[in-house]
């Protein structure tokens, strides 16, 4: 891609929104002065069209001719009757024309004064983009990054973000001016009193630290655009240049690729927030389901699950679990429920794993890149992100990214090594729909933007998406019958004999301007590779209750789901390609229902300071599951250094500690031993020592399902950690020690284990054939009676552990807690609650812990290149981008080469060669 004023086409032909650009300029509401500006600066081509591809990313995406509307919701009463919708209806569906408002948000944006929204939105943008134009070097064309370099604390960085600042706070002024009293109108004042010049030295200055994010914002999306234009030019420029060239040299060449782009592979990459295997199957089958009746048995005993001897309190929404009771004995087998995944269980089951697994914690912000790019959390290539939330001790800085933080994952994961799908695939046509991780994308739309939208305007990027697709589907067609006349055309110019120079001379003229014709529209068909996030089960799941009319009724999440997947399937249908598709979905994780709260603040260390008579210096650095965003300023971070314990939960399932008393100095992660005799920092030195093991489990009582520490060092080759719980007061200590690829598992003084249900059968899963109890029983003698612990070759590998615990309540937990602390920043004691509690949350829906529904995360294959002939049996989620991957490249993978961290499954799915 080569960079200069002289590549880029003429910008008098650029238009957005349908309009020239300066048209569309002058239609913003814009400062007369910034628009006086603006305008005169679009002559300069560098100017120019780095700001108009900002403005199509935005304008012609986000607003042209899609409306805002519930589009499902229109489906529903397109396809059932009012008096059948009326049954179902609940707080994010209703029949009386209001606007239904997500749980998770005080208020969204009115459906009337969205275009005004827009029009201020993209006015904000190129009032941005004007004031960092000619004081960013990133944005001056010259030099485009391999990566998007983020701010740094550095002067010239520093006098960017002043500039910005200023600019910044006089839209919010503005915007101030407009709002009624209240929280929002509080928050935004607070901002700009922070941007005052006697508050400019405050620590964590917001002001700062929101201005320095929307620079990282702005800069990333300038950039972004700029080199997405400047790929697909320089991919039609190679490709004419190659077409010509072949034309004359190596027609045969030619006419096997024109050939092959009309039978090439496709496959299309799907990752749901929450997407579980044994609820969506148990959902679709046509003879009750063991998973929702126990489901159903669960939710009969709720007060069953409360712990003893720790405060309870309850969430701030009781789950409407109606539908749920109403199919968990009598399946609900209407076809308009739910058509896409019944028809995916009766004709394509065997490309759906039996028991997918989420790796743990099975947290989203873990999870996510770990299924969109097939890399693992540790070592070279590694996503680098362990957690949700964690405190990096070398940089002295903490994470938490629910809040500005969110935009530090890209730089996390790329300075970590991590090659994503779009980097892998940079040859083909690639579209990235509102995923993270999209650098290398030749098109994208913003995840953060329909993540803020989306749950207020419904249907936001499904539909933004799917406008795209249908109308690359229809160019496809076009490419298709382009690639057949000029193979007709080759054929027919080669045919022509060496004695009628005119004639040959004349047809090959025509074949070359076809070329040239065919080149310019070839990166406008159907992608050859689509990455696509839907968060919307997970995100309203979080606010209702996994198992609520919101999410499982017809009316609901899933049924939405499945309207929009089959909606996508239909452009590949109607395009003609098919049978060349593979798909793919996948689930970061499932949820689970809370019925009691507990605050382990409250229970562990306010019970702690009050029994020893002492003060904790204690930081939390995330909020409450419920609760608002957090700030962090990227210049100006607090300290972690003084603070006896930090701590931080997210989703209610899974709380880290993180303490600071190693012998080996701060940075280093404390062993159990270490923690054993802990003491805070303002202790006196005849003052006891704290087992803070021993205080966290007898404290938390049954509320806890287990703790998990380090025994010993970890790293990628070698690890043992401790499980310690409490069950019926009685304390199990239990071990997992790593080596290499085998493990071993056992208990405190040769008794049993018992935190991992080994022994037990899962009740939400169909009772054990007699081939299946067979099985396990042999596999429990191989890894639990048969080893010895001082020899490693005797333990069980890590397909042999995952080929047993898929027979029990936890899949593949041995393996999953054995990789736990591959990464240091994994915290120092990792809680995960028993099941039906919740650690620090305001909702009843639940992930991050260790219950079977957390667990069980969707993966599965289909399409006509699917042909097993029965299911795998078990599969981590982050197999879904290798098996993708080496379908459309042909190349193997091999765990632990090139950033691969998961086997590709595609030889199970197909049975032959991948497909050259």
């Amino acid at each position: 891609m080569n960079i200069s004023a002289a590549t880029s086409r003429d910008i008098a032909l650029f238009m957005v929104g349908g309009v020239a650009l300066d048209a569309l300029v002058l239609t913003l509401p814009l400062d007369a002065s910034v628009k006086a500006r603006v305008i005169s600066q679009l002559s300069n081509p560098k100017y120019a069209i780095q700001l108009g591809h900002l403005l199509y990313s935005f304008y012609d995406r986000y607003t042209g001719e899609v409306v805002n509307q519930d589009i499902f919701k229109q489906y529903l009463l397109d396809t059932f009757t009012e008096a059948e919708l009326a049954q179902w209806q609940h707080s994010l569906f209703s029949l009386d024309g209001k606007k239904e408002v997500s749980k998770s948000s005080s208020h969204g944006p009115k459906t009337e004064e969205q275009a005004l929204l827009n029009r201020q939105f993209i006015a904000a943008l190129v009032t941005l983009y004007d004031a960092l134009f000619g004081k960013d070097k990133l944005l001056y064309g010259d030099d485009l990054p391999d990566q998007y370099q983020y701010l740094t604390d550095s002067k010239a960085d520093r006098e960017t973000v002043a500039t910005v600042q200023q600019v910044l706070v006089n839209m919010l002024t503005k915007y101030s001016e407009s709002l009624e009293e209240g929280d929002m109108k509080a928050a935004i004042l607070s901002i700009i009193d922070d941007a005052k010049p006697e508050n400019q030295t405050k620590k964590n200055n917001r002001a700062q630290a929101i201005t320095i994010s929307l620079v990282d914002f702005v800069r990333l999306n300038v950039l972004k655009g700029y080199r997405q234009y400047l790929l697909e030019g320089a991919k039609v420029d190679a490709l004419n240049a190659w077409m010509q060239d072949a034309l004359n040299d190596e027609p045969n060449a030619l006419l096997a690729y024109l050939a092959h782009q009309n039978t090439r592979p496709f496959a299309v990459q799907m990752t749901v927030d929450g997407l579980q295997q044994g609820l969506i199957q148990g959902l679709v089958s046509k003879q009750p389901s063991p998973f929702l009746q126990q489901v159903k048995r669960d939710e009969q005993n709720i007060e069953g699950f409360a712990p003893k001897g720790v405060e309870i309190t309850q969430t701030n929404h009781l789950p409407d679990n109606t539908f749920l009771f109403e199919i968990a004995d009598t399946p609900y087998t209407d076809p308009r429920y739910l058509p896409f995944f019944s028809r995916l269980y009766q004709e394509g089951a065997k490309g759906v794993v039996e028991y997918g697994v989420s790796t743990t914690p099975t947290i989203s912000v873990r999870n996510l890149p770990i299924i969109k790019t097939g890399a693992n959390v540790a070592g070279d290539g590694g996503t680098g992100i362990p957690n949700f939330h964690f405190v990096d001790r070398e940089q002295d800085r903490a994470y938490y990214f629910f809040g500005n933080d969110a935009i530090q994952l890209d730089p996390l994961f790329s300075g970590n090594g991590a090659k994503t799908q779009f980097e892998r695939l940079v040859p083909l046509v690639t579209l990235n729909c509102n995923a993270q991780y999209d650098w290398y994308a030749q098109s994208s739309y913003d995840p953060l933007i329909n993540l803020g939208l989306g749950e207020a305007i419904r249907d936001f990027g499904e539909q933004r998406c799917l406008k795209d697709l249908r109308k690359r589907g229809e160019i496809e067609v076009s490419l298709h019958s382009m690639r057949e006349s000029l193979i007709k055309d080759i054929h027919a110019y080669q045919d022509i004999t060496w004695w009628t120079p005119l004639t040959r001379s004349t047809k090959r003229l025509t074949i070359k301007d076809k070329l040239g014709d065919y080149a310019k529209l070839s990166q406008k068909g159907l992608p050859d590779f689509v990455l696509a996030y839907n968060p919307w089960a997970d995100h309203f799941a979080h606010f209702t209750g996994p198992f609520a009319n919101e999410i499982l009724a017809p009316t609901g999440e899933l049924n939405r789901l499945d309207f929009w997947l089959g909606e996508m399937e239909t452009v590949y249908r109607k395009a003609g390609v098919y049978d060349q598709v593979l798909w793919g979905i996948a689930g970061d994780h499932g949820l689970s229902p809370i019925y009691h709260i507990v605050s382990p603040e409250k229970e562990v260390f306010e019970g702690i300071q009050s029994d020893y008579d002492m003060s904790l210096r204690i930081r939390k650095i995330s909020s409450d599951e419920g609760e608002g965003p957090k700030i962090t300023h990227t210049f100006d971070y607090p300290s972690n250094k003084g603070i006896d314990v930090i701590v931080a939960s997210t989703a209610g399932g899974n709380y880290m500690m993180d303490l600071f008393n190693s012998q080996r100095g701060w940075e280093t992660q404390p062993l159990y031993s270490e923690l054993t005799f802990w003491k805070p920092l303002s202790a006196k030195k005849d003052d006891p020592a704290i087992d803070m093991v021993h205080e966290t489990v007898s404290r938390l009582g049954d509320s806890l399902d287990y703790l998990a520490v380090r025994e010993q060092d970890c790293s990628l080759s070698a690890c043992t950690l401790r499980l310690v719980a409490v069950k019926d007061g009685v304390r199990h200590d239990e071990f997992i020690t790593r080596n290499g690829n085998r493990t071993l598992y056992h208990a405190k003084n040769g008794q049993t284990p018992v935190l991992l249900n080994l022994y037990e059968t899962n009740p939400y899963a169909a009772a054990l054939s007699e081939t299946e109890q067979q099985e396990k029983s042999a596999l429990i003698d191989q890894c639990m009676n048969k080893v010895d612990a001082t020899s490693p070759q005797t333990w069980c590998d890590k397909s042999t552990w995952q080929q047993l615990t898929r027979l029990t309540p936890r899949p593949d937990s041995v393996n999953q807690l054995a990789h736990l602390y591959d990464e240091s920043r994994a915290g120092t004691i990792n809680l995960f609650p028993a099941q039906g509690v919740g650690y620090n949350t305001k909702v009843p829906g639940r992930h991050a812990g260790e219950h079977f529904h957390e667990k069980d995360a969707f993966i599965g294959f289909w399409g006509t290149p699917v042909t097993a002939h029965q299911r795998v049996t078990t599969a981590i989620n982050g197999s879904l981008s290798p098996t993708l991957y080496e379908y459309l490249s042909g190349n193997s993978v091999e765990v632990g080469e090139d950033g691969w961290g998961f086997p590709s499954l595609l030889p199970n799915l197909i049975g032959t060669q991948p497909l050259e």
